[in-house]
């Protein structure tokens, strides 16, 4: 018992270091530890229970009507979700092993939001964050190439830590991966095969990705975007370039 309470400080140490809508309530927040695939089930009716990632991520996954899975939404350290006993969209389940959540009641939540119009500002910022990170993945899985989705996909991981740009850690499987792009794993690793043999990303092991050439993954995440790409070199010739435009 003292060295699960022992565990429990220490996560909620981490989830004080960085400021959030609901750090209110961190004293009161159950530290959640899940093993990978374990559901994040809710019986709380409609009011749910909010969710933050300290350590690992989770998913939120659907089966489409071909029979393959498909990841709506990946969050990872910091990111809240919402799970309510009323839902039926899916299932959000721990992606990793020893995954790590802070649990914060529903029910506490909307009580501190009637009675104080501070807090209910920060709590629609929170809810917003978490649509922008599905807005996010839309434009991400709406690229024409895989090169474009997967170079999309590492710069929006990049942009999460700036004591570590540059140096992307995957934060899951290359299955998992493939299943948030829409795409298959063996795409994902050929992208990421090809992305190393041009020279704009380096690969250290399974998880960890280096950035060599950011203007080329901008490049690919504008086209993914549905904007113009650039030049990455001012004399590239257009087989240079092909492997950017899927041509």
């Amino acid at each position: 018992m003292k060295a699960r309470s022992h565990a429990a400080d220490y996560y909620r140490r981490i989830l004080s270091t960085r400021s959030h809508g609901l750090q209110r309530l961190d004293p009161v927040a159950a530290i959640v530890h899940c093993r990978r695939e374990q559901q994040i089930a809710d019986s709380s009716g409609p009011e749910g229970h909010w969710y933050c990632v300290i350590v690992g991520a989770a998913r939120h996954c659907t089966i489409r009507s071909d029979g393959r899975r498909q990841i709506l939404d990946l969050m990872l350290p910091h990111d809240f979700f919402f799970v309510s006993g009323s839902e039926r969209d899916g299932t959000i389940e721990a992606a990793v092993e020893d995954t790590v959540l802070a649990s914060y009641p529903g029910a506490r939540i909307e009580q501190l939001a009637e009675r104080d119009l501070l807090f209910a500002r920060e709590l629609r910022a929170l809810a917003l964050q978490a649509l922008a990170r599905s807005q996010k993945q839309l434009q991400i899985v709406g690229g024409t190439t895989a090169l474009e989705k997967v170079g999309s996909f590492l710069l929006s991981l990049d942009g999460r830590d700036p004591k570590k740009r540059g140096q992307v850690e995957l934060p899951v499987s290359r299955y998992d991966i493939a299943d948030y792009l829409a795409i298959s794993v063996e795409t994902v690793c050929r992208a990421m095969t090809e992305l190393q043999h041009r020279g704009i990303i380096a690969l250290a092991g399974s998880r960890t990705v280096t950035i060599l050439n950011r203007a080329v993954l901008e490049d690919l995440r504008r086209a993914s975007d549905g904007g113009a790409i650039r030049s990455w070199r001012q004399n590239a010739s257009l087989d240079d370039l092909s492997f950017v435009t899927g041509r």
